[in-house]
């Protein structure tokens, strides 16, 4: 196998029973270390391929301290512990780890993660890999020799931006001649749009240099940092920009790139709004593609042969070359949408599964469908399965097909949702409501590629690109005992969160107007209403606990209600303010589950027992028919309850 493997592991007889397990497996043990300390000096002399990793060792360290140094080594590692509390758990999903292993567990359990982090690693080093052919042909073709100077300025942030996303970048270059520097800047505006600033107005933070200095010397490595957290505050406090100040309060993160040759020193910096945002793969990323970039930089710090200044005097517009129509069915241009685009975008030509996360109503399936739209396999079947809507005992009969006669009631063959995805993409909405007898057999096939139907020993090859979405906290339903650990590893490739269109306030008069003229074509109306004043406040000021799905129905209900040429006011839904009442919370022994039961015995009154359709409940609580259904039946409320009680 060849395989070699670093246990770092503080109890002796666990270590040894490690050992022993993935010796016999064929794995080399190449060294047993008890600290992190230790841990790093064998990693140094022996370079394993994998690390089984402690998170509670002898001298009080912990194991997540290990995870960035091993980051940086390209080495995977798979945690164990005996604690597999919520806080534990989300401290070392943190981390990006290969897999989670909890104590005491099976030889075949070890064996099973190890494989899934191999499969895992495959598939994080061929996402690296197109992620660099993608930053490096983008460079090549800015720095070809027919595209024109214009060109490559305006079109230098497009580049980078989905593989390092930005809402500010900043670069300086330093000539070995001995001329002043260099820079310039550009501040994200939309999708691919970008605002292109005066270096001669910044004052770039250079004085952080991860170079001590900047003689030319060939010697020194490229270099990048992060700067998250109390690192970004130390650095946002000592330093100022030409940029407003009000950009400057909303920038969480930023990522430092060095490098420099004979012809001089490049200093590379992106800021985002979101805090944690860059990671080790990014800094490998620009470090791995050291030469195009500084080939770029240098082109841009040269003076053009039209003899105009090689940066820009006063900030302008970059026009886009790939507008935000690219996207189906998607409006907006708040920061929090356009760095979810930029992952849709990056996510989309690879082959790699993908997990959306995020609350109901966010748009999940909407960019679920986009992924396969952007992707090679757009020309063939997108197939959605809702697993919250489908019963246990049909869920194998679904997802992988049956033979005629294998169970009573099996009168024709039955060809499964997997085998007519194949080709293209299998969309699994609501993956959190698996029941843990279908997450076993959902397993297999996610594993193997291969299924069988049903009454039938013939095996089926399946090539499918997986894309999961859940409402839920899958770390907190492991932690619980509702979810497979190894399940989740294996979905958990490249997770995406979809942020609650609270966090979109820019977004929502976009959104309404879009959905407006959406129902209006829908209706066939020629003449589309305007928002008043009043009714624009209102949309501002709504939570919207429904997010977009609960914006969507109620522009539509306002628009077949509307006659005028002008909207005055909507009705917000009152149930679904995001406010509680006093009475509603008034009983403090009430646990969640009682409070929801009661709340939805509430909406189920006033609707008269209708689940489906307008006015009915599903609608009300702004969720799936399905989804209420589903939710219906795990509290044991029956479509004949009384609802008065």
């Amino acid at each position: 196998m060849n395989a070699s493997i670093l246990i770092v592991e503080d109890e002796f007889i666990v270590a040894s029973d490690l050992s022993d397990m993935v010796t016999k497996a064929g794995y080399q043990v190449c060294a047993v270390a008890d600290t992190v300390q230790s841990a790093k000096k064998a990693v140094d002399q022996y370079q394993p391929t994998w690390v089984l990793l402690d998170i509670f060792l002898q001298d009080g360290s912990m194991g997540t301290e290990l995870a960035p140094y091993l980051q940086d080594k390209g080495i995977g590692f798979i945690y164990i512990s005996a604690n597999t509390n919520q806080s534990v758990l989300e401290a070392a999903t943190a981390t990006n780890p290969y897999g989670f292993l909890v104590k005491p567990f099976r030889e075949k359990d070890l064996l099973l993660m190890l494989e899934i982090a191999r499969g895992k690693h495959e598939s994080i080093l061929e996402f690296s890999s197109q992620r660099e052919a993608l930053l490096q042909q983008g460079l090549w073709s800015l720095t070809d020799d027919k595209t024109p100077y214009e060109s490559k300025l305006e079109n230098t942030p497009v580049a980078f931006q989905s593989l390092i996303p930005f809402d500010f970048m900043t670069y300086e270059f330093w000539p070995a001649t001995g001329n002043n520097p260099v820079s310039g800047a550009y501040l994200r505006s939309g999708f691919n749009e970008y605002q292109a600033l005066a270096g001669s107005n910044l004052r770039l933070p250079n004085n952080t240099s991860i170079f001590r200095g900047k003689s030319g010397d060939q010697g020194k490595r490229p270099e990048a940092k992060v700067f998250s957290g109390v690192s970004f505050t130390d650095l946002i406090d000592q330093q100022l920009w030409g940029i407003s100040q009000s950009l400057k309060s909303d920038l969480r993160s930023a990522l430092l790139f060095e490098c420099e040759s004979n012809a001089g020193c490049l200093q590379l910096w992106f800021f985002n709004k979101g805090d944690g945002v860059y990671e080790h793969s990014h800094k490998r990323l620009l470090i791995n593609s050291e030469k195009s970039i500084f080939r770029l930089f240098r082109q841009l710090s040269l003076t053009p042969p039209s003899g105009n200044s090689s940066i820009p005097r006063q900030a302008r517009r970059v026009q886009p070359i790939n507008p935000l129509h690219k996207f189906e069915g998607i409006a907006g241009r708040s920061a929090a949408l356009l760095h979810l685009l930029d992952n849709v975008e990056m996510v989309a030509v690879t082959n790699v599964t993908v997990l959306l996360l995020g609350e109901s109503g966010t748009g999940k399936e909407k960019v679920a469908k986009n992924i396969h739209l952007l992707s090679s396999r757009r020309s063939k079947p997108f197939v959605t399965v809702n697993c919250a809507a489908m019963p246990a005992n049909l869920m194998e009969s679904e997802l992988f097909g049956h033979e005629v006669g294998a169970f009573t009631g099996a009168t024709a063959k039955r060809i499964g949702k997997f085998e007519g995805a194949n080709g293209g993409t299998i969309f699994l909405d609501e993956i959190g409501e698996l029941p843990l007898e279908s997450q076993v057999k959902l397993l297999r096939v996610l594993q193997e590629k291969q299924l069988e139907h049903i009454g039938s020993s013939k095996t089926i090859s399946v090539d499918v690109r997986i894309i999961a979405a859940t409402n839920r906290n899958l770390e907190q339903e492991v932690g619980e005992g509702r979810f497979r650990l190894d399940l989740f590893y294996r979905l958990n490739v490249y997770p995406i969160t979809l942020p609650p269109l609270r966090e979109r306030g820019e977004d929502i008069l976009i959104l309404a107007k879009y959905f407006i003229e959406k129902s209006a074509a829908n209706l066939g109306r020629t003449s589309i209403p305007e928002l008043s004043a009043a009714a624009l406040k209102q949309l501002s000021e709504h939570t919207w606990p429904g997010n977009i799905r609960e914006l969507e129905h109620l522009m539509e209900r306002t628009l077949i209600k509307t006659k005028d040429p002008v909207i005055g006011t909507v009705e917000l839904p009152g149930c679904t303010s995001g406010h509680l009442t006093l009475s509603s919370v008034s009983d403090t022994k009430k646990t969640l589950q009682q409070i929801e039961t009661e709340h939805i015995l509430s909406v189920l009154k006033k609707c008269n027992g209708k689940i489906n359709g307008p006015g009915g409940a599903a609608e009300v609580l702004d969720l799936p028919a399905s989804t209420l259904t589903s939710k219906m039946k795990k509290l044991g409320i029956k479509r004949t309850s009384n609802y008065d009680s």
